[in-house]
């Protein structure tokens, strides 16, 4: 389905890019006005790898592609619908990555200015898109919001009585100590220990300093990190904020649109981020 907003924006939902375990997985595009080419925002939802859709960037959606930017939000397999999800919801993310290439021309996209935005679990697939061998040469920028970048870390975190539900271990299928080589592969944090050189990726990472669903010490950890290696790195901890907020889902008290707070905060400082590293 195609329509198009006041400003222009061309808005086309439950686009099939043949991701999860049927191939009928979809993402929906927001095309800015004119014909481009436009940088690409490549936007991966949170929900612990267990809930969420595509649908939660419909908020920033329309206000990045309002100021020029192409974006495109992917829904992938989740672990309520096929446990353990991993190695399918990666296969899915690149493929939709790839499926946004092929797509290019059509989309109005510039295929040498791709960013990702990811939040929670999203955030986790973006930094990863940065730092796996076979996409880190596609993706300019990442922004990281409240990620999960440690993901054994995350798994520790996690496990009972502070949750019963066991997120990371549904997602990989056995624990940390029987999987060492495979959760550390996909983790960021990981990944980025064993680069040699420096990111080739600018990342903006934004997280609440009150954060406890995915602690904070993620998002600072990973920071330290990555200005160890080197890398083109910003921070924009949010005080007395805590965890998704960031996208979008009506009737959910916690999450917010572009123009309520914390994103009303956020908002300039990632147009100006993105607008540095994308727009020539």
């Amino acid at each position: 389905m195609a329509t198009e907003n006041e400003s222009g924006v061309e808005v086309r939902l439950d686009l099939p890019y043949g991701g999860g375990p049927g191939r009928n997985l979809c993402l929906d595009a927001y095309l800015p006005a004119g014909a481009g080419p436009h940088p690409a925002l490549f936007c991966l939802h949170g929900g612990a790898w267990q809930h969420g859709s595509q649908r939660q960037y419909q908020s920033w959606g329309p206000w990045l592609a309002e100021r020029g930017f192409a974006v495109v939000a992917v829904n992938y397999r989740l672990t309520s619908d096929v446990s353990p999800a991993w190695p399918g919801v990666w296969e899915d993310v690149c493929g939709a990555l790839d499926w946004m290439l092929a797509h290019a021309s059509e989309l109005r996209i510039d295929p040498a200015r791709i960013g990702t935005i990811g939040d929670s679990a999203g955030g986790h697939m973006a930094a990863m898109l940065s730092l796996d061998e076979r996409t880190a040469k596609l993706i300019r920028t990442v922004v990281g919001v409240y990620g999960i970048y440690d993901l054994p870390e995350w798994w520790r975190t996690t496990q009972p009585p502070r949750r019963t539900d066991d997120p990371v271990v549904s997602l990989m299928g056995r624990p940390y100590g029987e999987m060492k080589d495979e959760y550390e592969s996909f983790s960021p944090y990981h990944r980025l220990q064993r680069l040699a050189a420096k990111p080739a990726a600018k990342y903006f990472i934004i997280y609440g300093d009150q954060d406890t669903r995915v602690p904070h010490p993620q998002s600072e950890r990973f920071l330290a990190l990555l200005r160890d290696k080197g890398a083109d790195v910003r921070a924009l901890p949010i005080p007395g904020a805590g965890h998704s907020w960031f996208t979008f889902v009506a009737g959910d008290p916690k999450r917010r649109r572009v123009d309520e707070e914390p994103n009303v905060t956020v908002a300039p400082e990632l147009l100006d981020f993105l607008r540095k590293a994308l727009v020539p």
